[in-house]
């Protein structure tokens, strides 16, 4: 295939209104449309995001046996898959929460390698919360599901709540090898504008995208979303 147009890749983090925004996405997929971008099927591609998860970590996805491990046969499949997703259109949406996981060389290896196939260009957008939010909203959120237990007893490598995972610099590093960085501040659009998703349009670079939804699906305090 010939590699063409723009993915736009929403990697989270966790506990920054994903849920909402893919909620958001999913109602405005026929505007999307027409301004010439497509989206994943799967609101959350969190089963995508885990075929480039190094292979020691255990995501919630992997297990609960959502997930499989990486499958280094599979990223060719992967490629014309992203590639029918797109269909026509230039570009495509893709979210998942998963993706932020992603730390070490390989996983960028083999990222690149695959999107490259498929685009000219690849633009992250990621969103940062308060630290001590962030993992007090992601241990909340683990405890809900019934997995804080099973992660607080693996090595924290090996654990998708680890120390190493609240770590924005990384985080920065990594995606700034696969593509331009558009950041949004969880926190500070709250503030503003009450939700995440005006700022989540603009970064997409369609302003109003959003406008007249109210899809604040967790309202204890002041959090929005998942």
């Amino acid at each position: 295939m010939t590699p063409r147009g723009t993915l736009w890749l929403h990697v989270g983090t966790h506990k920054t209104g994903t849920t909402s925004i893919q909620e958001a996405i999913a109602q405005r997929r026929d505007a999307l449309a027409a301004a010439g971008v497509a989206i994943w099927p799967q609101g959350n591609a969190q089963d995508l995001a885990n075929h480039f998860i190094r292979p020691s970590l255990w995501t919630i996805p992997r297990l609960l046996g959502i997930s499989a491990p990486i499958d280094h046969e599979v990223f060719d499949e992967l490629a014309v898959r992203m590639d029918e997703a797109r269909g026509p259109h230039p570009d495509l949406l893709i979210s998942s929460q998963e993706f932020c996981m992603m730390r070490d060389a390989l996983e960028a290896y083999v990222l690149k390698s695959t999107l490259r196939q498929v685009f000219d260009r690849v633009v992250p957008i990621v969103a940062f919360r308060d630290v001590d939010d962030w993992r007090a909203s992601r241990a909340d959120e683990l405890n809900r599901i019934g997995m804080w237990e099973r992660q607080d007893s693996l090595p924290d490598a090996l654990s998708s709540d680890g120390n190493w995972y609240y770590d924005p610099p990384a985080v920065r590093r990594f995606w700034a090898q696969i593509g331009p960085v558009v950041e949004i501040d969880y926190d500070a659009a709250l503030a503003a504008e009450g939700s995440i998703l005006p700022a989540f349009a603009r970064a997409l670079g369609r302003d109003g995208l959003f406008d007249g939804l109210d899809l604040r699906l967790n309202r204890r305090g002041e959090e929005v979303g998942a």
